[in-house]
């Protein structure tokens, strides 16, 4: 089972590289960049791993061929509403 708090922290960082920096599917982001946009949106390094791990495992992110974090499709379609 997902824990609430992971789920929360995975929707925010998918909303800020969907909404916030404009990425679309196949598209990312180094991962120290990513580290640092969401260190002055004040997630802190635990939160930031442990939404990183649960977006991966529901497969809206994967890692790139050069390390990048890198929305996929279903990420992309992620629906913010919810």
């Amino acid at each position: 089972m997902t824990d609430p708090t992971q789920q929360t922290a995975a929707h925010k960082l998918l909303y800020i590289l969907v909404v916030e920096q404009g990425l679309r599917a196949g598209e990312g982001m180094a991962p120290q960049f990513l580290t640092q946009d969401l260190d002055r949106r004040g997630m802190g390094r635990s939160d930031q791993q442990a939404a990183l791990a649960q977006a991966i495992s529901q497969g809206w992110l994967q890692t790139g061929t050069e390390g990048e974090i890198q929305l996929t499709e279903e990420g992309f379609a992620l629906d913010f509403a919810q």
